[in-house]
């Protein structure tokens, strides 16, 4: 029987969540969405299904120490660390020639680090679906979320054919992955029951998956090759270096499922979110929320304020009066002040920061 690992994606940078996520403190290693840190909620999700083991993390090798940090007690995950970010299709091959060298036959089961799922338990039993389809045969799985809203802001699968049923749990033929869609169009998947939110989670043969980036990115597999040669020699650090540089970054999406022949899409039931802007955060943390939609953390005095999230802390006071719909996040050296409808634009006040020669910020 097949052996399960579990690869936590945690390279991303969190240009969204400035001015709270920097360089050295990115958003996965923050407790943005709950109590603690993002990257830990996601390895806590895996106990009791992938053995500590038997799971790694993949980031930047600038983000190695405040990751490690941010687990807390207990032995921690392998940790991979990537010389340059060269987005996702690098960053799972990388753990998957990894996974290989010790388990030719295993199967992986790739995840953000960033997402916010309830309840565990469900996650779990839908993961151990997905791992009974994907250990079968050659398909390569991921996991649809029923759109509860037209959203616009994440991409589709389009379902095809019901293909089995795998504990309680329906599995279909993928048609094909759509785009983030306008708003109109969004409407119209929500309401043919046919489109699901693409979530991100993937499982698959460790084999497969590397077979098909043989096929569809032969460069990105020929410098995966070279550096699965080298792990655990002398030589690993400085092949990984030039092997990576030159890579194109390219998502798992565009290299591998998009071309790819057999793909099953799970129907994942559970509460999903993928936490990409502040306007998602303040959405999130609804529960929290006083009478009038604000939700406030830290030493806040709010009059006349109606849904708005407002982000400090215990030593410095942030006072909004007569305002609507805003996002206000405050540390000691930067302060953001946005409308929600506007969070996305965050990251486009980051690249001027880096422009401008801002470094000292970010």
């Amino acid at each position: 029987m097949a052996v399960l690992h579990a690869v936590i994606m945690a390279g991303g940078s969190g240009k969204r969540f400035w001015p709270l996520s920097r360089h050295d403190r990115p958003k996965q290693v923050l407790p943005i969405a709950g109590p603690r840190p993002m990257v830990a909620e996601t390895v806590a999700r895996l106990d009791g299904l992938v053995p500590i083991e038997r799971t790694c993390i993949v980031t930047h090798e600038a983000q190695v120490a405040p990751i490690l940090a941010s687990l807390g007690v207990g032995p921690p995950p392998r940790v991979i660390a990537e010389p340059f970010g060269r987005d996702t299709a690098a960053c799972i091959g990388l753990a998957a020639v990894h996974i290989r060298r010790h388990d030719p036959d295993g199967t992986m089961l790739v995840l953000p680090a960033d997402q916010v799922i309830h309840p565990a338990e469900r996650f779990r039993e839908v993961m151990r679906a997905a791992v009974e389809v994907a250990e079968r045969g050659d398909a390569l799985v991921t996991f649809g979320i029923k759109p509860p809203y037209p959203a616009t802001g994440y991409g589709y699968i389009h379902r095809g054919a019901r293909a089995e049923e795998v504990r309680g749990i329906p599995v279909y033929e993928v048609l094909r992955f759509r785009e983030k869609p306008a708003r109109a169009v969004a409407e119209e998947y929500v309401e043919s029951g046919e489109y699901y939110w693409n979530s991100g989670i993937f499982c698959w043969r460790v084999s497969v998956v590397l077979d098909c980036l043989r096929r569809f990115v032969p460069r990105l597999y020929a410098a995966l090759e070279r550096i699965g040669a080298t792990i655990a020699t002398p030589t690993e650090d400085i092949v990984l270096r030039e092997a990576y540089e030159p890579l194109e970054c390219i998502s798992i999406d565009y290299a591998v499922m998009e071309r790819a022949e057999a793909i099953r899409v799970v129907e994942a039931d559970f509460e999903w979110s993928d936490v990409g802007s502040w306007e998602s955060v303040a959405r999130l943390r609804r529960s929290e929320a006083d009478a009038h939609g604000n939700v406030a953390v830290g030493a806040c005095e709010l009059l006349d304020v109606a849904n708005t999230l407002v982000i400090g802390d215990e030593h410095h006071l942030v006072a909004v009066i007569g305002l609507d719909d805003l996002i206000v996040v405050r540390t000691p050296d930067a302060t953001l002040i946005c409308p929600k409808h506007r969070a996305e634009d965050v990251k486009h006040v980051v690249e001027r920061l880096q422009r401008n020669g801002f470094d000292r910020y970010l």
